[in-house]
């Protein structure tokens, strides 16, 4: 009898064809030791990629996993379905903060070959806000900057490299944390990792206390802090003469001297960014000497990167979703975000093989690297991806799932 070919698959389409080279990325830098749990069903590893990819979609929620139903997905994680959002959401417990954090330091240093000169890192905090009436036994106060007022929640500390707005570290706290208890540990966790390249930390008033800035001088990290305007420092600024005041308007920062905390810190005042804010001029306490009061302004002005990073991961990554009321089930879950954004623009900068001209924030790079419109099918171990708009062929190895991606034109 004659044999019958078998009818070749027939394709299937996608707008998730571009996911496929971020999950390849993904799976190339050393994350599996921080990820890799063993575990009944689902692995964690293809549990890390949903997690991810619900991020990189601007969204936390485990139970908004509908809007990854995408038959590419879950080709690509190896299963024959996704997993439910209760399977999703409990999955959080088969990892550890400590290995999160981990994962998002691997995640940042996996580029830091390809970028040239020494690096500057801005310290900030975000208060994770809780909106419920219950649950003040674990929810705490806290500031909220972007809400002018004190909130129940839980407190982020980022340290964020200025340059390319990649998170280095962080930590999750209760809501009341103070913010100046961790500044020498987010400054010593910076230092460890990027040793001699790093140039200082940069954080505003805040961050600064008596014992912050002994222990960053005992560590000897060059620093630029926000002052509170004590007595002390109101009675040096009423005392500026008027060429002071005139240097101070025309070239926008002044030495004002010596701090009286320690020898070996001075005082810089920068003035108010436009001439009708009258709560200028601002004052910093650095340890840096022999550099003029125009660079330590220029310096310390990187920290808006700070900002723009955190405004990024609450409005581009759904930052501010608290998936419990726990404490330990939000570490993950912050860290899993935190991570799709390191991998976001490490991607760039692999592809650029050093630091690109441009970054693109979390909506354009969502257009760009995971929603796109294709055919794909399977064959044996590789899946055949055709998109929409033709590029060039290529092949990418899927580690994790003992699969590869050939990209077709």
């Amino acid at each position: 009898m004659n044999s019958v070919r078998a009818p070749s698959p027939s394709p299937q389409p996608t707008n998730a064809v571009p996911l496929a080279r971020l999950f390849a990325y993904t799976q190339s830098v050393d994350l599996e030791p921080y990820l890799a749990r063993t575990k009944r069903g689902v692995s964690t590893l293809a549990l890390s990629l949903v997690w991810l990819a619900l991020a990189w979609r601007g969204t936390g929620r485990p139970h908004q996993l509908g809007w990854l139903t995408e038959p590419l997905l879950a080709a690509l994680l190896g299963v024959a379905r996704l997993p439910t959002p209760q399977t999703l959401h409990r999955s959080l417990a088969y990892f550890t903060a400590h290995a999160l954090r981990a994962a998002v330091e691997t995640a940042y240093l996996a580029e830091l070959p390809h970028r040239s000169g020494r690096i500057w890192a801005a310290l900030d905090a975000h208060q994770l806000p809780y909106w419920g009436r219950g649950k003040r036994e674990l929810l705490r106060k806290g500031w909220s900057g972007n809400h002018s007022r004190a909130l129940r929640g839980y407190r982020l500390y980022l340290a964020v490299d200025t340059d390319t707005g990649q998170v280095i570290t962080f930590v999750l706290l209760r809501g009341n944390a103070r913010d100046h208890r961790l500044t020498a540990v987010l400054a010593a966790r910076v230092r460890r990792l990027l040793g001699r390249r790093l140039a200082g930390v940069v954080a505003d008033s805040g961050f600064t206390s008596h014992a912050a800035v002994e222990a960053l001088l005992a560590a000897r990290i060059p620093f630029i802090l926000g002052f509170a305007r004590s007595a002390h420092v109101r009675a040096r600024l009423q005392t500026l003469t008027g060429q002071q005041r005139r240097w101070l308007q025309a070239l926008g920062a002044i030495r004002l001297g010596g701090c009286p905390w320690d020898p070996r810190l001075q005082f810089l005042a920068l003035r108010a960014r436009t001439p009708t804010d009258g709560r200028g001029p601002w004052v910093y306490v650095t340890s840096i000497q022999g550099l003029g009061a125009r660079r330590l302004a220029q310096f310390y002005r990187q920290r808006w990167r700070v900002e723009q990073a955190i405004d990024e991961l609450v409005n581009g990554h759904d930052l501010d979703h608290l998936v419990t009321y726990r404490l330990h089930p939000n570490r993950v879950a912050v860290g899993f975000r935190l991570l799709a954004r390191n991998l976001a623009i490490g991607l760039q900068i692999h592809e650029a093989q050093a630091r690109p001209a441009v970054i693109r924030e979390p909506v354009a790079f969502r257009a760009l690297y995971v929603d796109g419109l294709g055919l794909f099918h399977r064959q044996h171990a590789t899946l055949v991806v055709t998109p929409h708009v033709p590029t060039g062929p290529a092949v990418w190895a899927l580690p994790w799932t003992r699969q590869r991606v050939r990209l077709v034109a």
